[in-house]
């Protein structure tokens, strides 16, 4: 939650990033590096999916997220067996 509040405050301050909008995206790791590992796949699969019609949500619905313009970081999970994981997986995605 800190995140997202300093990143409201940032994306208020017209002084700060004129004309830019900084966003995030949230996804948990629960722990597990397969589950980091599906994550991971499907953010990227987001990210070049250039038909967004195809993708749909576990129960049949389209997402109800829009597609970013670019992605210019990652922050890694707590346990940096599953951090070394995705990080292999979007070296892969550059």
């Amino acid at each position: 939650e800190a995140m997202l509040f300093a990143l409201d405050r940032i994306n208020n301050d017209p002084d700060l990033l004129p004309n830019i909008t900084l966003g995030a995206r949230i996804l948990d790791t629960c722990s597990r590096d397969t589950h980091a590992l599906e994550q991971s796949l499907t953010f990227v699969q987001a990210l070049i999916e250039k038909d967004s019609t195809e993708v749909r949500c576990v129960n049949g619905g389209p997402p109800i997220i829009t597609k970013p313009e670019r992605v210019v970081g990652v922050i890694g999970a707590s346990g940096s067996s599953v951090s070394i994981m995705v990080a292999n997986i979007l070296r892969l995605f550059k």
